[in-house]
């Protein structure tokens, strides 16, 4: 965490005041800044990685 304002930068894959909440569904990275870019039937992707996870019947780097 920052000295001065306290707030704290979050690993890959989690948020809040104390890094201490996962990212929500469809969100990635450092603090859950990005979005998933996937096409797949939920939109979800790692949410350390930010890498598509494909449902059943859904293949390709997006889930397209």
């Amino acid at each position: 965490c920052h000295p001065v304002t306290g707030t704290c930068s979050c690993p890959p894959g989690w948020t809040g005041h104390r890094c201490q909440r996962a990212c929500d569904l469809g969100r990635w990275g450092p603090d859950c800044a990005h979005a998933c870019n996937c096409s797949n039937g939920d939109g979800s992707c790692s949410a350390e990685s930010g890498q598509c996870q494909c449902l059943a019947g859904y293949t390709g780097t997006h889930c397209e």
